[in-house]
């Protein structure tokens, strides 16, 4: 494991009026792991990935990424230094190929979107590079398909895919595995992380399915209203008396 996170929280706290959502959440994440992240409904794991994203502002604390204090930074401009997010609902264009969504996002990271109204077949650098990506996630069978017509999970992995154009250093994923039929949950997991541990990409994700959580993470952080219940390796974590009392229990 590398020695300095690439990411951390110091005593991050979020409020929405009198409701304390995430309560003094300090945490590193390294750029070669993957950490699932797990907790009841309402334990502010949604929230805290905002947070870190810049999607929301913070009420309190800090958020240090590669060594600089990012905790005002816009979320695009985090977006730019390697910080990126993948939600729950793919950010797809359905009007579109899956080669041209692909490409559509190795543009934007070069800040070339204009040249998306242009013919792009023959630009021979974002056409290497989308064409690496899409065999990268084993989807270079659907590079034609408009993606209105993907299978969920095809759909999930393009989305994950496109996030990788924008070159990452660490990615967030808010189940990745949501709408996924139970038969194509590991195939999609199985794709992203062996993409991410290829990439040297740290991934952070959110999972509600236990098993995917114990076969995927090398760590994992538990938070259960609002605060870390635990913060350990996958066999710590889900022996923690704490954790199988307020979350393992009661579902998550």
């Amino acid at each position: 494991m590398s020695t300095e996170p690439i990411l951390k929280t110091e005593n991050v706290r979020k409020d929405f009026g009198s409701i304390v959502a995430v309560d003094g959440v300090s945490v590193e994440f390294y750029d070669d792991e993957i950490v699932g992240i797990i907790g009841p409904n309402g334990a502010g794991k949604t929230t805290f990935t905002n947070l870190i994203s810049g999607a929301l502002p913070l009420t309190d604390g800090t958020i240090v990424f590669d060594g600089e204090d990012i905790s005002s930074l816009q979320k695009y401009k985090r977006v730019r230094r390697g910080l990126v997010r993948s939600f729950q609902i793919p950010q797809i264009y359905d009007e579109m190929t899956v080669f041209e969504n692909m490409q559509a996002s190795v543009l934007s990271r070069k800040q070339e979107n204009n040249r998306l109204f242009m013919p792009t077949n023959r630009d021979s650098a974002s056409v290497s590079e989308t064409e690496r990506l899409l065999e990268l996630f084993n989807l270079e069978a659907h590079a034609d398909d408009h993606t209105e017509h993907l299978p969920h999970g095809v759909r999930k992995v393009l989305d994950v895919a496109m996030s990788f154009a924008l070159e990452p250093e660490i990615m967030i994923l808010d189940e990745p595995t949501s709408g996924v039929g139970s038969r194509e949950k590991n195939a999609v997991m199985e794709t992203i992380t062996e993409a991410a541990v290829e990439q040297h990409i740290g991934l952070i994700f959110i999972e509600h399915d236990m098993e995917l959580i114990r076969d995927y993470s090398d760590r994992i952080i538990a938070l259960h209203e609002g605060r870390v219940l635990a913060d350990d390796d996958v066999a710590a974590v889900m022996e923690s008396e704490e954790v199988n009392q307020f979350i393992l229990e009661g579902g998550v």
